[in-house]
């Protein structure tokens, strides 16, 4: 059942895509990235002329490198800022979040967990994340000045 309106289940409260119009353009947020199962209908975001990616993974598991690859070509084609999300936006998202972080700010696995921790405590906890550590050998993007912004989404400034 995709849900057609707001409702919350323990734990987890879950909105209707049109909640988020609003604040999205308000933050020239242009494109979203599901990165869980299926729990709304991914063309609310396209009628109302966002994009929509889905590039699901188990939440606990490392992202395939197909996975990282597209992600990373979903935020560097994009021309607004990305909202990525997840169940409860502390695994996935924030997992991949990071292979941005190590690819773009050269940061370390280690630097990019511990980014992400200060903007959103409780995020990637899994074991997986803290000893498989990736690394980007593709230097694009590498030289450019860039500022980072601890904001409820991530801007990337150039």
């Amino acid at each position: 059942n995709l849900y057609s309106k707001s409702i919350s289940r323990p734990s987890y409260p879950l909105h209707t895509p049109e909640a988020y119009f609003s604040y999205f353009c308000q933050n020239d947020i242009t494109t979203v990235v599901r990165l869980n199962r299926t729990l709304y209908d991914g063309r609310r975001f396209e009628d109302a002329g966002f994009e929509h990616h889905d590039l699901f993974f188990l939440d606990g598991t490392t992202p395939s490198d197909l996975i990282v690859r597209r992600f990373l070509h979903v935020c560097e084609s994009t021309d607004g800022a990305v909202a990525v999300h997840c169940k409860a936006g502390l695994g996935r998202t924030g997992t991949l979040i990071g292979c941005y972080l190590m690819k773009h700010f050269r940061f370390t696995a280690a630097e990019a967990i511990a980014w992400i921790r200060v903007c959103r405590p409780g995020s990637i906890i899994a074991v997986t994340a803290q000893t498989k550590r990736p690394t980007f050998r593709d230097s694009k993007g590498l030289g450019r000045r860039q500022s980072l912004s601890c904001s409820p989404f991530m801007k990337v400034q150039e």
